[in-house]
């Protein structure tokens, strides 16, 4: 992130060194000819060869001014005064700290950095707890499935459907193991069918399909929140003698998830806990032995996008809420 950082101030740097030189020497309007004439051949290239890299990167630039996202940044930075740059006054112009907080919570070097900080503990958890045999497979699986309602045909997943894929899996690799859906009812839908309303239906559904028995799931209803899931499955779990789970959510989520279940279920199997046994998902950054091997691009991870925005909001908010839970007591010291 440092590294990337300062590649492109250095980059900024020598660009306006050799804007400045070349200015003395060429004329305005020249400048502005060159400016067209590669404008021009941009859009040929992608008339003619749109796959090539270049106009692909290039558009990504080009095609920022015509994005919800870069119009706002555009007009943030018409209505700034450059004035209070050179008079020193920047420090208390809010629309100056709106820019800044813009361009850096967008920019994909930024989203896949946080991510790749929690990812990396959530691949750490889970290479240091395996599974000691079978055990039931707890998916958290809020919004990962669309309503089944017209003019849908068919049960669609979210993004964070690849959690109810890996819990199949990870059934198939456990004989003898089972899953608990935690799920919460949709709200903000009305003339809906009564099945579709309750989540855990559809997940169940898409389970089956995947060769887990109809008999072999279990549901955890009115759980849209982790510390809700963990209340529940404690309650599902509280005369099993369950000595351990598999637990299955997004890696982002899994640190404070894991925390809360060995917290909640510290009661159960006679006073000596569950051992909860994180199983991540939902991987942002590509993970190897615990690392993200994605390689950070530039220019194209500097240029502020929309999912960059999502994905960076997404990490933050996981930190308040985790800041939450720490405060409220709900996490335990030890995982």
């Amino acid at each position: 992130m440092y590294e990337l950082l300062t590649q492109v101030l250095l980059w900024i740097l020598i660009g306006y060194i050799a804007w400045f030189v070349l200015k003395q020497f060429i004329p305005q309007k020249i400048y502005t000819f060159l400016g067209f004439a590669l404008l021009v051949t941009l859009i040929v290239l992608a008339f003619f060869e749109p796959s090539q890299g270049i106009v692909s990167e290039a558009w990504s630039i080009l095609s920022l001014p015509f994005r919800p996202l870069g119009f706002i940044l555009i007009c943030l930075l018409i209505e700034f005064s450059f004035d209070s740059i050179t008079k020193g006054k920047f420090v208390r112009d809010p629309v100056f700290w709106a820019i800044v907080l813009l361009l850096v919570t967008s920019a994909p070097a930024t989203a896949y950095w946080l991510h790749g900080e929690a990812e990396r503990d959530a691949t750490s958890l889970m290479k240091n707890n395996p599974v000691g045999g079978p055990a039931p497979i707890v998916l958290m699986a809020q919004d990962t499935t669309v309503p089944l309602l017209a003019p849908r045909t068919q049960i669609e997943m979210t993004e964070s459907g690849d959690r109810i894929r890996y819990a199949a899996q990870l059934f198939a690799e456990q004989p003898g193991s089972s899953v608990i859906v935690a799920a919460d009812r949709r709200s903000g839908i009305s003339d809906a069918p009564r099945e579709s309303l309750n989540e855990s239906n559809e997940v169940r559904a898409v389970l089956t399909s995947l060769g887990v028995p109809n008999e072999a799931i279990r549901v955890a209803n009115d759980s849209g929140t982790v510390r809700e899931s963990a209340q529940n499955v404690g309650k599902l779990l509280k005369d099993t003698n369950t000595r351990e789970i598999v637990l299955v959510t997004s890696a982002l989520e899994m640190q404070r998830a894991a925390s809360a279940f060995t917290h909640t279920l510290q009661e159960l199997n006679g006073g000596q806990g569950v051992r909860v046994v994180p199983r991540p998902t939902d991987f942002v950054t590509i993970q190897s032995t615990g690392k993200p091997k994605r390689k950070l691009r530039f220019p194209q991870d500097v240029v502020p996008n929309e999912r960059a925005l999502s994905l960076t909001s997404q990490a933050l908010q996981e930190q308040f809420i985790s800041v939450y839970y720490f405060l409220r007591g709900w996490l335990s010291a030890v995982i």
